[in-house]
């Protein structure tokens, strides 16, 4: 029995033009893959060889063409992915990086800006102010519990509330 085999292969960009095919024997062919395997390191010649070798059944040969398609189940996505490359087996006491830097969230001067007075919740109104200001400058009055501020944050300020809950529970007035 004889098989058609491309010279170049189909999967590494060859034709089914005649320049590119040879009739071989199924020994031929095996072996014929064989070497183009043992010179590029393509798994499509790998498994080809294995198949008409008769190292490897048709099934088996289907198999491991869906392990080789599926990008996480490649071989060198296999290796990163193992032993002590996996996220889950990392140093866990040594410094976090993120995106390989270390994360700037957790730099003591960071967090010594965002902590106490600092921290953007307990700064006077700035941040609060050019969000709930109107458009034009002019600062809406509100109605909490039957008192009307000024502004709302007025109303934040002298019931102790996030801006948020008083919006939530007022009455704006025009």
């Amino acid at each position: 029995m004889k098989h058609w085999h491309h010279i170049v292969p189909k999967h590494a960009g060859g034709s089914d033009e005649s320049s590119n095919l040879v009739h071989l024997t199924v020994e031929e062919h095996a072996e014929a893959h064989r070497k183009l395997y043992e010179q590029y390191g393509r798994w499509q010649d790998k498994i080809a060889w294995q198949t008409l070798s008769g190292q490897i059944s048709i099934q088996e040969a289907r198999e491991e063409m869906m392990k080789y398609n599926n990008p996480m189940r490649k071989p060198e996505v296999l290796e990163k992915m193992s032993g002590d490359n996996h996220w889950s087996k990392r140093d866990k006491n040594k410094e976090k990086k993120l995106f390989g830097e270390i994360n700037s969230m957790k730099k003591p001067e960071v967090i010594a800006k965002m902590s106490g007075d600092n921290h953007w919740s307990k700064r006077p109104g700035k941040i609060h102010n050019a969000i709930t200001n109107h458009p034009k400058g002019s600062s809406k009055k509100i109605e909490v519990y039957g008192i009307t501020y000024p502004s709302i944050i007025e109303a934040s300020k002298n019931l102790n509330m996030c801006v948020r809950k008083i919006k939530k529970i007022g009455i704006i007035k025009e």
